[in-house]
């Protein structure tokens, strides 16, 4: 046992006497280093190991060592002299000889130079190097570990800066002849890496043998071919060598008379893919490292060699590898000098006879040729480097381009084009210049790409037109276009939207217009004054559109749809939506358009500004679009012009906006339009709230309704609240206006969850919710008392339910501590005992868990606790569950189960377990929730289940035969999965029903299913 009191020889002797086991050297040797660390000098340990150090027993000797080399290692804050370490230096490479004491010995020397390395004399250094590099053993004939090991030795010498000239050159010449022949993987890295090191470091040293030298041992490497085993451990990946092994091949200048010819030499050589992409873009590495003077010599080959691979590469991947290159050098190279000299000899040397070449195959072959496919590339990816290379090519190569696109139809005239809009979109868009470079050419791409459009019959024509068009407004950060020649474009993109006969052509001059508006807003002003018009224009007098082929019905949609695209800039939004707003409700289309301004809307949902905009226009709340659109549909019911029909698609519009404004706005916006709305709904005489409303009023409804859902935000007039919540309680049990009653649950439920927890009113309503009797302040009966009063009718005591059950919902979110249990205890108590209405109520749980979409929910401003699911389930399930529990009650329950959170239902699973697989059998929403928990069973204790199983082979069979959705039948599949790992002698009685069963879904119409499907069947087949 480990004792810090323990004398010092024994433990020695015990680590040293190899016939002890693992755990008895363990113990000893932590005796020697806490004794060590706390008092006892190293050299009292030398002198204890006495004949231990010289003993015959090659084990017993290595093992002596060994304890020098822990005590070393483990102490690195070891307190020793300078002679001391000299001494040990000294021993340990004589011990080095000693082939049984070599790992030891490495061991320990890397500790001492590592750790001390002030302590180490240079001499004591140069020895440790000329010791290990003429090992009577070859570093290269060593293990791995011992290979590893040497290398760091040799590196920690390195990184101590004191070898003079000669042993550096030793160290140097000593490390690649061991490096030579070297194949695991992790050596290999090390050994790069540390070339790298040496390179680097010596920079001075190296001349052009050791540059050769180093060369010769590391590009036999070259290209790297190792791609890891599946869960390697040590983590070693093919990049990092790749990269270590480029690091070598950059890390001194002179490495590049033999970098290169061999680099060029492989890949003119090798024919498979990956080696190819990997010498590519090692070229491109190489030539961004080294100086310009050690370039020139191999420009003209490398350019051949990249520009044939642009040209000729067996696969797309190995051309865009190419390009990419070819931007690498370019960038390298780049800027060119004005002057003689380096910079500018290189530039002309590869760039230039790049572009000179490419130009030359653009005018002799014919532009749809995959030649002039590939010259075009390489021209646009010079250009996309910078100024210099774009210039270059717009010097060289522009006009030809132009004229080819024009000088003969079809595809040639496509391909031509084709390259010129890559070539403007190579336009630099972050860098601006006193004098475009594309300047001179812009006149005469405009006028060629109108030409074009004009005359052009086909869509990818026409289309690619209008991109390049684009690129000349978007791309440059200034200007290239007048003013009149932006108003000449934008008429020809509106063109292109009311008259192209493409639908593709069509999209682009829509993304087109929409891009140019959001630029900037002098842009989106442009776009407002010119184009708005000519849409609007379509809208207000929709006609048929004979060019385009589309009907008046086809050109509204289709223009309603471009300007809701456009309304996405704020300008744009706020003089489109007045325009769409002002139009008569008597139009054609008038429901259509309602619409596009509802979707107008929600699209800008995220912008503040627009959705304030609704509600106070331009600053006065008088002028708000959307109050006037109320008042308008409120004056439609007043007058009855409008029949439910007609009056349903504003009705419907106008809710979206409110809600959405609720949702979205900032509290000033939703305040105001809520007091409004509340103003207006409790005072006028066609308001929905009256107990006398008619239909027509009715259909009023939902715009109050949407703005209640989402009142949590805004600051409301607490007087109106009695008054309101009296008359939405009335409305909610209007059986005869289903639509109407249940805006009204839903807005009482979301004013019940934001109601204040000292409220009176609050207090005092849910005194009357959860009565079971008639309460004298109030005139109305209890929702508990309809729901218990058999003699009402059906439809009542289920709006009341509803009702019931969208408060309790309510304050289930927020979390109420004192409302909350008795009205779950109510809803419970409805399923233990005799009812009528039980499979309503049983449905009713899903509500108190499952998240909501319409009202509360965090987007409508609902208080929501964290942890109401566990707290509900910690409140129904001892309630509800009882061995005698009828399905309707079970139903309930599983309905709250699988929207529990796992770690709440841990504890309680086996209660769990027959409810669950009772489940399994039930479609819809029940069988769904079974399956989720299930699987949680299956995880936790696979042994719940047993004895259960031939409910649960049928219950998991038809799920994955008849679940609803694929999700449901592949969750089946895995059940069944995980059930054939468990004891065989248990589930033998059912594999021949599982494996002929799994026929069905073999042939389930997704194919995800049917895969999974013959995955379990063939697990099953084999056990």
């Amino acid at each position: 046992m480990f004792s810090l009191d323990a004398p010092l020889q024994p433990a020695i002797d015990g680590f040293v006497d190899p016939e002890n086991g693992e755990t008895q050297h363990t113990t000893h040797l932590n005796n020697v280093i806490m004794q060590v660390h706390r008092s006892t000098p190293i050299e009292q340990v030398i002198h204890l190991l006495g004949s231990h150090l010289t003993h015959t027993a090659d084990k017993r000797r290595a093992r002596a060592t060994l304890l020098l080399a822990e005590i070393l290692t483990r102490l690195p804050d070891l307190r020793i002299s300078a002679d001391t370490t000299h001494l040990l230096l000294v021993f340990f490479l004589e011990r080095l000889k000693d082939a049984p004491s070599v790992a030891a010995c490495l061991k320990a020397l890397c500790a001492i130079i590592a750790l001390h390395p002030t302590l180490v004399t240079a001499v004591d250094a140069a020895n440790a190097v000329e010791t290990l590099v003429n090992l009577p053993t070859p570093i290269s004939s060593l293990s791995q570990a011992l290979r590893k090991q040497s290398f760091e030795l040799l590196q920690h010498v390195v990184r101590m800066n004191v070898l003079d000239t000669n042993h550096a050159r030793v160290l140097m010449e000593g490390f690649l002849k061991a490096m030579q022949g070297e194949k695991d993987p992790r050596n290999l890295l090390f050994c790069l890496q540390f070339a790298t090191e040496l390179l680097t470091t010596y920079f001075a040293l190296v001349d052009a043998d050791v540059a050769s030298a180093f060369f010769t041992t590391t590009s036999c490497y070259f290209p790297i071919t190792f791609r890891p085993p599946p869960n390697d451990p040590y983590g070693i990946k093919s990049e990092d060598l790749i990269a270590a092994l480029r690091s070598v091949f950059v890390a001194h200048d002179s490495m590049a008379k033999h970098v290169m010819p061999m680099v060029l030499d492989k890949l003119s050589r090798t024919t498979v893919a990956d080696m190819t992409k990997d010498i590519l873009d090692t070229l491109g590495y190489c030539c961004s490292k080294y100086p310009l003077n050690r370039l020139l010599l191999h420009f003209t080959p490398v350019t051949t060699a990249i520009y044939h691979h642009i040209l000729h590469g067996d696969n797309t991947a190995i051309i865009q590898v190419a390009l990419s290159t070819l931007k690498t050098i370019t960038l390298a190279v780049s800027p060119p000098s004005k002057l003689p000299g380096m910079q500018a000899l290189a530039w002309t040397k590869f760039v230039g006879h790049i572009v000179q070449q490419a130009h030359e195959d653009l005018l002799h072959q014919a532009p749809d040729s995959m030649v002039s496919n590939g010259a075009g590339s390489a021209l646009c990816a010079i250009a996309s480097v910078g100024v210099a290379g774009f210039s270059t090519v717009l010097n060289s190569s522009m006009q030809l381009l132009l004229d080819q696109c024009t000088a003969a139809p079809g595809s040639p005239a496509e391909a031509a084009l084709a390259r010129v809009v890559l070539l403007l979109d190579c336009i630099d868009s972050e860098v601006d210049h006193s004098t475009h470079p594309l300047a001179p050419y812009v006149a005469a791409i405009q006028s060629t790409l109108l030409s074009i459009l004009r005359t052009s019959t086909t869509s990818r024509q026409q289309k690619l037109c209008l991109q390049g068009l684009r690129r000349l407004v978007l791309r440059p950060p200034s200007p290239l276009l007048s003013e009149h020649d932006l108003a000449a474009l934008l008429q020809v993109w509106t063109s292109a939207i009311l008259s192209s006969q493409f639908v593709d052509v069509r999209e682009e001059a829509t993304s087109t217009l929409q891009a140019i508006a959001l630029k900037s807003a002098p842009l989106a002003q442009q776009v407002s004054n010119l184009c708005i018009p000519q849409l609007l224009q379509v809208i207000e007098n929709p006609q048929a559109n004979e060019p385009s082929q589309r009907s008046a019905d086809l050109m509204v949609k289709d223009v309603l749809s471009v300007l809701t695209k456009l309304s996405q800039e704020p300008s744009i939004f706020k003089g489109l939506l007045l325009r769409l707003c002002q139009i008569n409700w008597a139009h054609t289309f008038a429901s259509t358009i309602m619409a596009a301004v509802a979707e107008i809307v929600v699209v800008n949902k995220d912008k503040v500004v627009c959705m304030d905009y609704c509600v106070f226009g331009e600053g006065d709340s008088k002028q708000s679009i959307l109050i006037h659109l109320v008042a308008a549909v409120i004056s439609h019911v007043e007058n009855q012009t409008f029949s439910i029909a007609q009056l349903q698609p504003f009705v419907s519009s106008t809710t979206i906006m409110c809600g959405t404004i609720m949702q979205t706005g900032s509290i000033a916006g939703q305040s105001t339009l809520l007091q409004h709305l509340l103003g207006r709904f409790l005072t006028m005489n066609v308001s929905p709230l009256r107990p006398e409303a008619t239909p027509l009023q009715l259909e009023l409804t939902p715009v109050l309704a949407s703005a209640l859902y989402s009142c949590g935000g805004a600051q409301s007039d607490a007087s109106v609240l009695p008054q309101l919540l009296q008359l939405l309680f009335g409305l909610s049990q209007r059986y005869d206006a289903l639509v109407a009653s249940d805006g009204a649950i839903k807005a009482l439920s979301a004013l019940f969850n934001i109601l204040a927890e000292d409220s009176p009113l609050l207090v005092s309503y849910m005194k009357w919710l959860t009565a079971t009797a008639p309460i004298a302040e109030f005139k109305e009966v209890p929702l508990c008392v309809i729901i218990l009063d058999q003699s009402k009718p059906a439809e009542v005591r289920t709006l009341a339910l509803k009702t019931y059950v969208f408060i309790c919902k309510a304050m289930v979110l927020r979390g109420h501590a004192k409302f909350v249990p008795p009205m779950l205890t109510f809803m419970c108590s409805l399923l233990t005992t005799p009812f009528d209405l039980r499979p309503a109520v049983a449905q009713s749980f899903a509500w108190f868990v499952e998240d909501s979409t319409e009202v509360l929910t965090p987007a409508c401003h609902a208080i929501i606790s964290p942890v109401h699911r566990q707290r509900t389930f910690t409140h129904i399930f001892p309630l509800l569950y009882k061995e005698d529990l009828d399905y309707d009650g079970k139903a309930a329950l599983m309905l709250v189960i699988a929207h529990t959170p796992q770690a709440v239902l841990i504890p309680s699973l086996p209660q769990i377990v027959p409810l669950v697989i009772m489940a399994l059998t039930e479609g819809s929403l029940l069988g769904h929730s079974a399956l989720a928990t299930f699987k949680i069973c299956l995880q936790q204790d696979p042994k719940l289940i047993q004895g259960f199983y031939k409910e649960v082979f049928h219950g998991l069979l038809w799920q994955c035969q008849h679940g609803q959705t694929s999700r449901d039948r592949m969750d089946a599949l895995e059940c069944i999965g995980g059930l054939a790992t468990t004891k065989y002698e248990l589930i033998h009685p059912y594999k021949d029903m599982v494996i002929k069963q799994l026929l069905i879904p073999l042939d389930d119409r997704k194919r995800v299913v049917r895969q999974l499907a013959v995955k379990i069947r063939n697990q099953w087949s084999i056990l």
